[in-house]
């Protein structure tokens, strides 16, 4: 042992300082000539392939040299070898008469056989050898003329021999048949499929021969040989058959083949069901498996067009056999079992489709196989074969499938049993994880199966394999063993059965903390509901009583006017009351319909450009009567404010800041304080968007204050800490709820501090966006001129569009006191009428309710405006109208209207807006 050891080191070190000193790469010549397959792309820009370039660089891997192609024939390549002007030469076969003048080394690169080919109509020529007398044999001009020549003088024929200098021009002669006959390299012929071997004439090796002024490259080439060979012994047949798989002899058909393609229109094909990847029949009674593309595989390749494939499946090998002997079928498949058995069953065994090692399963492991028990199928006479063959000893138990075999072992019913290697998927699911697999020795091969006497199909069905090769068959096994391997959704989450309980037990566990939280939410939400609805009942009595209380001053006020209707003083006091009362009840109402609206989304934010030191002194005069009549002290604070032109909702701001100024007032006792302090805080810019600042409001008293239990729902709808009825003071519950989501919708915040007591503050924030425009500009786009305290309207002419007579009477009593001629018109298409039937200026003004029978006030103006007549078409039409709403006015204004105001008639703005249109739009145009 040891002195094996130290002669394996010593071959090491001998050939390690050869190898060390080539690493850096020499640059050989090699002579580089055009052959089919042998060596293709003999020209410096085409690509190279074949057998030769693929070993010149099998062999670099172990020289390092690198190599620079030198392109022509044969024969002029050939002739630069001798004159040593290249290095190595390809394909060159052993002669003794150039020993002397080339180097071989000492392995040839690959072998050939020679073959003597016709062409296939040329039926002068017969495998009797005298037919060749008198014809002409194309040959390359190499070692194979004397192989020819020899062979001739052999069989006592007179041919004409014609040497090519060169492949090509060799196999255009034959193709052209300028020559009778082709002796052919093995490898040289590929591709003709009009020719018909005859027979062989000899054989060669052949060699990567060296210029004999390159000893050094011959010692380090049979070196690289020797070390090729010792790590891959089969590289040199592999390399063959990867090339080579299609030879002339694969292609030139015997007369036997011939005569079994003549008298066939169909191959009838049977296989054996149940038993993939090799064969079996689908759910829709069609053949599966390899045989179901092999087959047709086969005769593409071999060119066969004439005949086809027609597949019987079979449910046991017996029964196949019986088939076959019977001429049912021409060709079984699978056969197996080895020559012996197929002898006993009267067929030949093809050569290997496909070959793979056979598992031995078992459920307790592989010990004392001989004498066990095996489970068999006895559908599958290979299995039986396999296992006689190579356990002889081995007691037999039949069973009807593999699938039964397989139980039968798991079971304990039997020791083992055996699968082909190719079916092993089987034992991938998931009712066989417990099994054990060992891999015997023996490969088993599985074959076509053809009648004995049918040599003719015997050898197109090999010369098919040959061509097509294991390898194709292999692949076709990966492709349908996946139908024996059937790995369901159960069978996944059996096999990830903790997790799955990890995450069910996840899943619960998340379930009843949902459940939990759910119904704390439920409970919260019907506490909610409650306390909604006990909110709502309470506003509900609220209103009741708040709608009632000024609807009874109303009705009552107004019985009392008609019954004191000489006494002037009572008259006027009565309807100041009256007045009051309507006012109060309006107020009611909108609050109702502002928080609808909010909440339904209807109402939206429209930035304008305002004075904010205006709107708080606008602010000022609005509610300085209320706290004059409550002899309040009322302090304003503007000092904090930096920026005073701002774009802002105007109308919203002023409703909120108006709705806490009032409950200021409403909830501060007589002599008592408020107080408003506006400052402003910049936000830095990002982005070079407009300049934001923060504007604060804190508006403070000192009144009732509130509780704390109240300061919590203070926002919420329909609340009031007390009624009306006992804190004396009218309200709905909704106007804090309403400056909430005004405060909301302008991006803001608002808190509130109070003590009951001690008084409230209310903290409002709004960012609002610095304008560029200067004051001045905004404050005369602001200036309305407005009415005289008395104004007089005499010789304008209006049409009063109303349908309703109440309201009818309530205007023409107001427009004619102001000095206008009025028409009335019961609806909108009567008012149209009345535009178009009188002449151009006849009215001055319109005023168009909305909601009217026959047209409605939207129409109304739309013809209007639509008149030819520009006079006629551009009168100021003003919408008086219930429909009091921001779209409501947007909608008027859309179809052509030039005001929009809300009922009930607030006469001084009625007179404020006719005066403006009639005289101050006017003066200004």
């Amino acid at each position: 042992m040891k002195k094996s050891i130290c002669c394996l080191l010593a071959s090491f070190f001998l050939i390690f300082p050869f190898f060390a000193g080539t690493s850096t790469g020499s640059t050989v010549k090699v002579g580089y000539y055009e052959n089919e397959v042998f060596q293709e792309g003999g020209t410096p820009s085409a690509v190279k392939t074949g057998y030769a370039y693929e070993y010149y660089r099998k062999i670099s891997e172990y020289t390092g040299w690198k190599y620079e192609y030198v392109y022509g024939s044969y024969t002029d390549l050939y002739n630069l070898l001798l004159e040593g002007k290249i290095d190595l030469l390809a394909g060159l076969a052993w002669k003794e008469s150039r020993k002397d003048i080339i180097a071989y080394p000492e392995a040839a690169m690959g072998s050939e056989t020679f073959s003597l080919v016709k062409h296939e109509t040329d039926y002068s020529i017969s495998a009797n050898y005298s037919t060749l007398n008198g014809k002409t044999i194309g040959v390359l001009n190499s070692a194979m003329v004397d192989t020819l020549e020899k062979f001739l003088r052999a069989h006592n024929v007179k041919a004409i021999i014609t040497p090519f200098d060169d492949y090509d021009l060799l196999f255009r002669a034959f193709d052209s048949k300028q020559v009778d006959v082709l002796a052919a390299e093995g490898d040289g012929a590929y591709g003709r499929e009009s020719a018909e071997i005859l027979y062989p004439f000899g054989a060669s090796d052949y060699f990567l021969c060296v210029s004999i002024h390159r000893p050094d490259l011959l010692t380090q080439l049979n070196t690289a040989q020797t070390q090729l060979m010792t790590d891959e012994p089969n590289y040199i047949s592999s390399l063959r058959a990867k090339y080579y798989p299609v030879s002339i002899s694969s292609r030139a058909f015997t007369s036997a083949e011939k005569e079994w393609i003549a008298s066939n229109t169909a191959l009838k094909i049977g296989y054996l069901n149940d038993y993939l990847p090799y064969s079996d029949t689908d759910e829709d009674n069609n053949v599966n498996g390899m045989i179901k593309e092999l087959i047709p595989q086969l005769l593409e390749r071999l060119a066969i067009t004439t005949i086809q494939p027609v597949y019987k499946g079979y449910n046991s090998y017996d029964e196949m056999i019986a088939a076959m002997n019977a001429s049912e079928v021409d060709v079984i498949f699978p056969v197996g079992g080895g020559l012996y058995y197929s002898e006993e069953n009267g067929i030949y065994q093809s050569n290997a489709v496909a070959s793979s090692i056979t598992e031995l399963v078992s459920l307790h492991g592989s010990e004392n196989i001989s004498s066990k028990t095996f489970a068999i199928n006895k559908n599958n006479r290979m299995q039986y074969y396999y296992i006689i063959n190579n356990f002889p000893n081995a007691r037999i138990i039949y069973f009807s499938s593999i699938d039964e075999c397989l139980e039968a072992v798991l079971s304990d019913r039997a020791d083992y049993t055996t699968i082909n290697g190719l079916r092993s998927d089987i034992l991938k699911n998931r009712r066989y994880r417990n099994l054990h697999m060992h891999q015997l020795k023996t490969s088993d091969d599985r074959c076509f199966g053809i009648q004995i006497g049918n040599e003719g199909l015997l050898r197109l069905i090999n010369r098919g394999m040959n061509i097509v090769g294991t390898e194709y068959a292999q692949e076709l096994s990966y492709k349908y063993s996946q139908q024996l391997y059937d790995y369901s959704i159960s069978d996944f989450i059996k096999d990830h059965m903790y997790v799955f309980g990890s995450l069910i037990l996840f899943v619960i566990v998340i379930i009843l903390i949902l459940l939990i939280r759910d119904s704390k939410h439920y409970k919260a939400a019907l506490d909610a509901a409650e306390n909604a609805n006990h909110a709502k009942t309470i506003f509900l009595n609220n209103m009741s009583h708040d709608i009632r209380t000024p609807m009874n001053a109303i009705v009552n006020f107004t019985e009392l006017a008609q019954i004191s209707v000489d006494d002037k003083k009572k008259t006027s006091d009565y309807l100041s009351k009256i007045s009051l009362s309507s006012k109060h009840m309006l107020s009611i109402i909108n609050d109702v319909l502002d928080m609808s609206r909010i909440e339904s989304g209807m109402v939206t934010i429209a930035e304008e450009t305002i004075n904010i030191s205006s709107l708080i002194e606008d602010l000022k005069t609005i509610i300085q009567p209320a706290v004059e009549e409550k002899l309040q002290h009322f302090t304003v604070d503007i000092s904090g404010i930096k920026n005073q032109i701002i774009l802002t909702d105007k109308l919203r701001l002023n409703q909120l800041l108006l709705n806490i100024l009032s409950n200021a007032v409403k909830f501060t006792n007589a002599r008592g304080n408020i107080s408003l302090k506006v400052s402003e805080e910049e936000v830095p810019a990002e982005n070079k968007q407009p300049q934001t600042s923060m504007y604060e409001f804190r508006i403070k008293d000192d009144g009732i204050g509130m509780s704390r239990e109240f300061q919590k729902i203070i926002f919420d709808s329909f609340t009031r800490e007390r009624t009306s009825t006992v804190s004396g003071i009218q309200g709905t519950g909704l106007g804090m709820a309403i400056t909430k989501k005004i405060v909301d919708m302008l991006g803001g915040t608002i808190e509130v501090q109070s003590e009951e007591g001690q008084g409230s503050e209310f903290i409002v924030r709004i960012p609002c966006k610095i304008s560029s425009e200067k004051n001045e500009q905004v404050e005369q786009s602001g200036q309305v001129k407005e009415a005289p305290v008395k104004a007089d309207f005499s010789g304008k002419r209006v049409l009063l569009a109303e349908d309703n007579e109440m309201n009818q009477m309530i205007a023409v009593e107001n427009l004619e006191n102001v000095g206008f001629a009025v028409e009335v018109a019961n609806d909108g298409l009567e008012a149209v009428e009345k535009v178009s039937a009188n002449p151009a200026g006849y009215y001055d003004i319109i005023l168009m309710d909305i909601q009217m029978p026959k047209m409605d006030g939207y129409e109304a103006a739309r013809r209007i405006r639509a008149m030819p007549e520009p006079e006629k078409a551009s009168v100021p039409i003003v919408a008086v109208t219930a429909n009091a709403f921001g779209e409501d006015c947007e909608a008027a204004l859309k179809a052509g209207m030039n005001k929009h105001l809300a009922k009930p008639y607030d006469i001084p703005q009625i007179i404020q807006t006719l005066y403006s249109l009639l005289y101050t739009e006017k003066d200004e145009a």
